[in-house]
């Protein structure tokens, strides 16, 4: 069992980290929570004291700037393919955030949004130095490009309320009209902004798609004001009627008495057309990068599953020719696409290096490292490598994954010798996956994924007992049973 030993300090490294992001989540919720509050009791007309509102905008600037700097909050865990796995004091610029940090982020780009248009009334530039955090050399994004883009939506979210707040008190604010035109031009520009990406199935699509309700709600309460007639300060409620029936045009009085077009309101220079085209390019790239490492992951996959397949026909030389074909395609394709974009691990290159663990490791546990013995053993080494014994280095989770995954193929491997009435070797896999049944048990808690693949494996212990059982049966009626492995792995079958 000590093949899990080198694993349980990543295990708890990682669950430590994970509480400490969760920890923070909640903190940066709850500053949230109260500048919201602050700012809401500041726009209130009786309000005059706008100290408790600084005073909460600088301790929710503090704490996202420490959780910024913070390596700890981020999945920074570097693996360079060849061996050492280690934590970094600094974190990779695109370093995948814990838990839902990149949530509250998206709250904080979407709160810094709502004010800037409050007061500038146009779209916070992602460069912005509320959106740069330095300490000492060292300067960090605060937000990502994702992150600035959904803070940009959930900001039309607050602008369709804002509107329909506004709308409200149009009787006797004389700036209600044009506030709420504002803000749908602001929404209209975002959503314009928007179709020019092309987003993937994923948060910001989902997202992405609520926009135009959003804008739909702010032109409904456009239209309703004009044809309630409400042009700052609705003269119809002073008792003046309108004749011609609902309004054609809307009109909107100025501070000099006169009446102004609505479409006079310049709408252009709201948007940083510049910077959002940058962050576009750079999305465009990644997507690239995504397209690739999927690519060359449905090759690396097909390869370490041809491996197992080799490998139950006696085919030793060719698995271990795939084998290798999978190291070469993450040293070589793979991990150059991780080290610039490390997001990407989780999903199509997990499956590979798990898949790739297993095929690994069942080499192994029937041949021996290095096929010491040429693939003429006759009866399994039952090795089980440990995580630094790996030509590649993995994650926990990806060991553990291709470790259950193992217990399926020695399970196979038993099948085959059943039916040849070799007890001996479907002893010694049972013994195997009951060994790796019992180490998982003493870790106690493990990763989300492989809770999954414990079902799989209670059921290969149960089914490798029932045929020690029927074999013994067999041996009590007197039919001959194998107590020596006699067979060539050639013999071996199996899918």
């Amino acid at each position: 069992m000590d093949y899990l030993t080198e694993i349980g300090s990543e295990l708890r490294l990682t669950e430590q980290k994970r509480r400490s992001a969760n920890d923070r989540s909640w903190e940066l919720n709850a500053a949230l929570v109260r500048v919201v509050m602050a700012h809401e009791a500041s726009m209130e007309p009786s309000s005059t004291n706008q100290d408790e509102l600084v005073k909460e905008e600088e301790s929710l600037d503090s704490l996202v700037k420490e959780t910024v700097l913070s390596s700890a909050f981020y999945d920074n865990i570097v693996r360079d393919g060849l061996g050492d796995v280690k934590t970094e004091s600094k974190a990779h610029p695109r370093a995948p955030r814990l838990d839902s940090l990149s949530l509250k982020m998206e709250e904080y780009a979407r709160y810094k949004a709502f004010r800037h248009f409050l007061s500038e009334g146009n779209l916070l530039s992602p460069s912005a130095p509320c959106f740069v955090a330095t300490e000492g050399d060292e300067q960090r994004a605060v937000v990502t490009d994702e992150e600035y883009l959904g803070g940009c939506i959930l900001l039309c979210h607050d602008l369709a309320k804002y509107g329909v707040s506004r709308a409200t008190n149009a009787v006797t604010d004389p700036d209600a009209v044009p506030a709420v035109q504002k803000a749908r031009d602001i929404v209209s520009k975002v959503l314009e902004m928007l179709l020019e990406f092309d987003f993937r199935n994923g948060p910001l699509r989902r997202k992405y798609d609520g926009t135009k309700y959003k804008l739909k709600t702010l032109e409904t309460v456009l239209y309703e004001l004009s044809v309630a007639g409400a042009g700052g300060g609705n003269k119809a409620s002073s008792g003046e009627t309108t004749e011609g029936g609902p309004l054609k045009k809307m009109k909107l009085e100025d501070k000099k008495g006169g009446d102004v077009d609505m479409t006079d309101y310049d709408a252009s220079g709201t948007i940083p057309n510049d910077e959002i085209a940058a962050i576009k390019l750079r999305m465009d790239h990644r997507d690239v990068l995504r397209e690739r490492l999927i690519k060359a992951c449905r090759d690396g996959q097909k390869s370490a599953k041809q491996s197992i397949f080799a490998l139950h026909r006696g085919d030793t030389t060719r698995a271990s020719k795939l084998l290798r074909e999978v190291e070469t395609l993450y040293n070589n394709d793979l991990l150059t696409i991780l080290k610039e974009e490390p997001s990407l691990r989780s999903g199509s290159l997990s499956g590979v290096l798990e898949e790739y663990v297993e095929g690994i490791m069942f080499y192994t546990w029937l041949h021996g490292e290095d096929n010491a013995n040429g693939g003429s053993s006759k009866k399994p080494s039952c090795k089980i490598l440990k995580p630094s014994e790996l030509p590649l280095s993995v994650s926990s989770e990806e060991y553990l994954g291709g470790l259950c995954d193992l217990t399926g193929e020695v399970g196979r491997y038993a099948v085959a010798r059943g039916t040849v009435r070799d007890k001996e070797s479907v002893k010694l896999c049972l013994d195997t996956n009951k060994s790796i049944q019992n180490a998982l048990k003493i870790m106690g808690k493990l990763p989300g994924s492989i809770g999954k693949k414990q079902t799989a494996l209670i059921r290969s212990v149960e089914n490798l007992e029932r045929m020690i059982y029927e074999l013994s049966l067999m041996e009590m009626t007197g039919r001959e049973v194998v107590t020596a492995v006699e067979d060539s792995p050639e013999d071996i079958g199996g899918d």
